[in-house]
């Protein structure tokens, strides 16, 4: 029976490179004697160490806390261990259920506005909704991913792109009086009630409608909805929303896009 392994002998073994072995010997981790010629050679204990070594770092343990454990390794820091590998796997399974959850309600997202009746014009009444918001004097349309996702990276605990929260852009309304309309005041994200948020889209009658297809569209599709809010005997009361129910994050096809178009009203006086 052999006494010592040489480095590749042991990396073969385990599916790791040189480099790992010599990086976990520079962190205290590993051992190994010097054979001839100043080779790094390896012993039984060795290999004893790097399956427990291995086992950690599945763990996401960092070094200096495998380094302490192997120092002084007793049965009862290994079942100290086992209570800390426990918590950590919990973790693991909430985190787990919790990705499973978003990726159940982005498929319902999915599926309700793919069958989106598109053009009719709708009211409805929306209770006061929260949202972290990014204002700029004027974006332009082709800025709105960009700043979606910088306004993602100051919330990325609870807000992401691609997920399952509601993100949109606030035409600017003043561009909108000259007839542009490719102006925007600000871009948000809809969160949950009891999450930090920057403010909330006021409560009230919302008039809206769905369409599909480019974004360049959103003169027409704005003259439609001002003309139903006209002829059911509303004013407008504030600028309009875009809400990316269906976007580029989930298809390339640019027909299959949905957004949700919504302007507060009021009654006429």
């Amino acid at each position: 029976m052999r006494e010592y392994y040489r480095i590749h002998e042991l990396a073969q073994l385990f599916g790791l490179c040189p480099d790992t072995l010599r990086y976990y010997e520079e962190r205290g981790l590993l051992h190994p004697v010097r054979g001839e010629n100043r080779y790094r050679m390896y012993g039984i204990q060795d290999v004893v160490t790097l399956n427990i070594i291995r086992s950690l770092r599945d763990l996401d343990l960092p070094t200096g806390e495998i380094r302490g454990y192997l120092e002084a390794r007793t049965v009862e820091e290994t079942l100290a261990l086992l209570d800390r590998e426990e918590d950590a796997l919990n973790g693991r399974i909430r985190a787990l259920e919790g990705a499973r959850q978003e990726a159940r309600r982005r498929r319902e997202r999915l599926e309700h506005y793919a069958k989106a009746v598109c053009g009719p014009v709708e009211f409805l009444q929306e209770e006061a909704r929260p949202c972290v918001f990014l204002r700029e004097d004027i974006i332009l349309e082709g800025e709105i991913d960009f700043l979606l996702k910088k306004l993602e990276s100051r919330h990325q605990d609870y807000i992401k792109v691609i997920g399952d929260q509601c993100m949109g852009a606030a035409v600017d309304g003043e561009s909108l009086k000259r007839g542009v309309y490719n102006h925007f005041s600000r871009v948000f994200f809809l969160t949950e009630p009891g999450l930090p948020c920057d403010g909330a889209l006021p409560a009230g009658e919302y008039a809206r409608l769905f369409y599909r297809g480019s974004y360049d569209r959103l003169e027409e599709h704005w003259h439609t909805l001002r003309a139903g809010v006209e002829s059911a005997g509303r004013t407008l009361d504030g600028a309009p929303l875009e809400l990316y129910r269906v976007d580029a994050h989930d298809t390339n096809q640019e027909d299959e896009y949905v957004t949700e178009l919504q302007v507060k009203v009021r009654e006429k006086q």
